[in-house]
């Protein structure tokens, strides 16, 4: 499995920097300006992978502004269902007069996104693309479905049945036809965009694109990653499973939705040769899909989330446990505490030689002003303690940028680790081998969530 970075100037500087090859760079449509063609230009020069994708979150991130409220008003009626239940509501325990109105809003937004999709000049769209001179090309898609999962209008409440979502996926496939067929796109890794809301529209995608021809295909994973609702149940062709205490949802729609596809391909006896994970970059969340797609298929994921744990959440992943996320308050906590970080990663052990790291000092001041709480304030203040600890700190303004620059490219290096391994079953055992690292720990709510997962992957 390989992490594709977002193509920024700062992710291939401080890789080339060091003298290390990123995986590959990923750059939307949607950001194509001259410097960004330029930076495209220096990575096809290094012979790495460069994937060109359709712009399409732009959209999805538009159509949910437009219907978020009213889905909110569905879903607060869901959860004092669910309360008074004492489970998620499902079937006939779903008022007729909640699903008319969920039923409606998805219809709306369905139609929306049609309106959106069709506005879109696909020729252009593909022009722009290929302006990247890209190696992998992100097809254009029908999103209606993702678009009803970020919305959290679910098919248990709305009554959609598979049929309803393998009409988007026939339109997906649709639009990926005119791209294969595209004499310009030839040569090119082509990705026919499915979509999926659990495992039977998954299998059901899975046989749609089999069927259709389509050797590499990928999935919009931002909207179920980022879902922060929780689930004590999933379906599976006519069987429904309860879970014993509820689990994030994004762990079990995760495990679903990709094994969902790889089964698909397998009922119809064909080879998926790529799969590539949109939005996919939470190190607990990387392994579901390495353990969940075949060993025979090349896998591969980007997210803006290493980025944006760095620069706007000060979160670092933590190398030596496997990605755990720790921010800077949390880490200067550890090493004041007796505890230390782990400069693994070329990034920080640069940074680390550059700037120093004096974790006795750090202590003598802590232990002197009688061990004080540590808040983001104390990081950005000029103390003995930010002078000795300077990766974690911002308190000096020539040192800030450098410090967050390194964060972004450490957390990129770590998502490389944990994505090792390219296709065949070494790749799935490291998967698993993740995976039981956060089952057999501490019960957390990761801890659940990838235990419900893999009671999904093993079936």
């Amino acid at each position: 499995m390989h992490f594709i970075a977002n193509l920024r100037r700062q992710t291939l500087d401080a890789f080339a920097s060091h003298l290390i090859s990123a995986d590959g760079y990923l750059l939307s449509a949607h950001r194509i300006t001259n410097p960004n063609l330029r930076l495209a230009v220096e990575v096809r020069n290094r012979g790495l992978p460069l994937f060109a994708d359709n712009g399409t979150k732009q959209l999805i991130d538009s159509v949910f502004a437009k219907f978020s409220e009213k889905a909110r008003e569905i879903t607060r009626e869901v959860k004092t269902l669910r309360r008074k239940l004492g489970h998620l509501p499902r079937g006939r325990e779903v008022p007729p007069s909640l699903r008319k109105k969920a039923d409606a809003l998805a219809e709306s937004v369905l139609a929306d996104c049609t309106g959106r999709s069709e506005s879109i000049d696909t020729l252009q769209l593909i022009e722009r693309q290929l302006l990247m001179n890209p190696t992998d090309l992100i097809a254009q898609e029908d999103f209606a479905s993702t678009c009803l999962v970020a919305l959290d209008l679910e098919r248990e409440i709305t009554g959609w049945t598979v049929e309803r979502i393998a009409s988007r996926n026939r339109r997906s496939l649709r639009l990926w036809q005119k791209v294969a067929e595209n004499p310009l796109c030839q040569g090119l890794a082509i990705y026919a965009v499915l979509s999926a809301m659990d495992y039977n529209t998954a299998r059901d995608a899975g046989q749609l694109a089999a069927e259709a021809g389509v050797t590499s295909a990928a999935m919009g994973l931002a909207g179920i990653c980022g879902d922060l609702n929780a689930t004590d149940f999933y379906v599976s062709g006519t069987a429904s499973f309860k879970l014993t205490r509820p689990v994030p949802r994004r762990y079990v729609r995760l495990a679903q939705v990709l094994k969902g596809i790889a089964d698909g391909y397998q009922d119809r006896n064909t080879r998926l040769q790529r799969f590539h994970c949109l939005g996919l970059g939470a190190p607990s969340l990387l392994p579901i899909a390495a353990a969940a797609l075949p060993t025979e298929t090349i896998v591969t994921a980007d997210a803006t989330s290493p980025i944006h744990a760095a620069a706007k959440d000060r979160v670092l992943y933590d190398p030596e446990n496997f990605g755990d996320r720790a921010s800077t308050k949390e880490i200067v906590e550890r090493i004041l505490e007796g505890g230390s970080w782990p400069f693994l990663s070329p990034f920080t052990k640069s940074f680390k030689q550059k700037f120093g790291h004096d974790p006795d000092t750090a202590r003598r001041w802590w232990n002197t002003l009688g061990n004080p709480g540590i808040s983001s304030k104390t990081l950005r203040q000029t103390s003995d303690l930010t002078i000795s600890l300077p990766l974690f700190c911002e308190a000096d303004q020539s040192i800030r940028p450098v410090a967050r620059d390194t964060w972004i490219a450490h957390n990129h290096w770590v998502l490389g680790e944990l994505t090792k391994g390219n296709s065949g079953p070494q790749r799935r055992d490291f998967a698993h081998q993740i995976i039981d690292h956060w089952i057999n720990g501490p019960s957390t709510t990761t801890s659940r969530g990838l235990g419900a997962a893999k009671r999904i992957l093993v079936n």
